[in-house]
């Protein structure tokens, strides 16, 4: 028995200190090893990144150098070592666009959309897209959630880019009271720019609004007194707002600013011939507004024939008003009858009929005022 408690008393027994140091060398290796692996972690991510940064930098290269196939297999491994990307993802979806490849561009931006609806950039080429595929309404959506988002850096360019985008759509389309919508703000923030202004002004022309036209292409003029372009833009503007003989002394001017100019000798001779066809011109006798009416009625009668109006009462009453023989002390009341007859005969045309007689539906323009 004494053996025995002698052979027990033998066995090494560690103290709690001795535990604790273990313990803490265990614990300081661990830690050790676990920073070991974030700081490598933490390298591979950062060459993952430098590496998805690299390849977006070829895409955009190859992107500007009209490789858009090529650039969309350096931007779709960029997405792949960075999900979280808009930047990446966007510029896969606009390679896309680039080939033709509408559907997959569109899958790319509906991702996109959903994680930053409101990102200027992103709806502007969901805009593009949608607009390749004919979806113009919905286009126009997109390019309002483009000018109204979010930008970076040169935000009040981009959302410009953006509004003229949209304007040179409606400007295609005719659409006169959408297109001068998207104008209006552009024209208040009153541009320094000599080219701006004239672009703005020009729209104006388009959209159906010549008096502003006319103060823009005014504005141009007083920073650039020779400016041939202004001066014909003026000369648009006065022509649709029936102040014919303004119109040509301007189309003069501009034409002595640039002889050359064979769209301005157009408008020119355009205007002549309103001025040589109205029959309320100032220093004219009698005679001679009798026959400008009847001319007047004449044409205004072929464009209604055209327009499938031949049989209409109108049309019966301009053909005996033209054949009626006038006495001198009646010139007066039958040139205000053959007048009135072609300002009616014109008004009741239907509205999907056009005119290939600009002269005539110019001066129209002013009677019906």
């Amino acid at each position: 028995m004494n053996e025995d408690a002698g052979s027990t008393a033998l066995i090494p027994t560690a103290s709690a200190a001795t535990f604790v140091a273990t313990f803490a060398v265990m614990l300081a290796a661990i830690a050790a090893l676990l920073l070991l692996d974030l700081f490598l972690a933490r390298i591979d991510r950062r060459e993952s990144v430098a590496h998805a940064a690299n390849l977006f930098a070829d895409g955009q290269s190859l992107l500007a150098s009209h490789q858009p196939a090529v650039a969309e297999q350096r931007f779709a491994s960029a997405v792949s070592i960075d999900h979280s990307s808009v930047t990446y993802a966007l510029a896969l979806a606009q390679a896309r666009l680039d080939q033709g490849k509408i559907a997959e561009a569109e899958g790319t931006l509906r991702d996109l959309v959903e994680r930053a609806e409101n990102d200027g950039a992103v709806n502007l080429v969901m805009a593009r897209t949608l607009l390749h595929s004919g979806r113009t309404e919905e286009a126009k959506a997109y390019y309002h959630r483009a000018i109204f988002g979010r930008w970076g850096a040169d935000s009040v360019s981009r959302r410009q880019e953006a509004r003229f985008e949209l304007i040179d759509l409606l400007a295609r389309q005719g659409s006169q009271r959408e297109l001068l919508a998207e104008i209006l703000p552009l024209d208040g923030t009153s541009p320094d720019s000599v080219a701006l202004r004239a672009r703005l002004a020009a729209l104006f022309i388009v959209a159906g609004s010549p008096a502003r036209a006319v103060a823009a292409f005014r504005d141009v003029l007083r920073q650039d007194p020779t400016s041939a372009d202004a001066y014909d833009g003026i000369g648009q503007g006065e022509l649709a707002l029936g102040n014919f003989r303004r119109a040509r002394a301007d189309f003069a001017e501009a034409l002595r600013l640039q002889p050359g100019d064979t769209a301005v000798k157009a408008r020119l001779a355009t205007t002549d011939s309103v001025i040589t066809l109205d029959p309320a011109a100032r220093g004219i006798g009698s005679a001679e507004r009798l026959s400008r009416s009847r001319k007047l009625l004449e044409r205004t009668l072929a464009a209604a024939v055209q327009c499938g109006q031949a049989a209409a009462p109108l049309a019966g009453t301009a053909r005996a008003l033209l054949g009626a023989t006038v006495a001198a002390t009646q010139r007066e009341a039958m040139t205000d009858s053959l007048v009135e007859t072609a300002t009616s005969l014109w008004a009741a045309r239907p509205s999907s009929c056009k005119t290939t007689d600009v002269p005539l539906r110019l001066l129209q323009g002013r009677l019906s005022q």
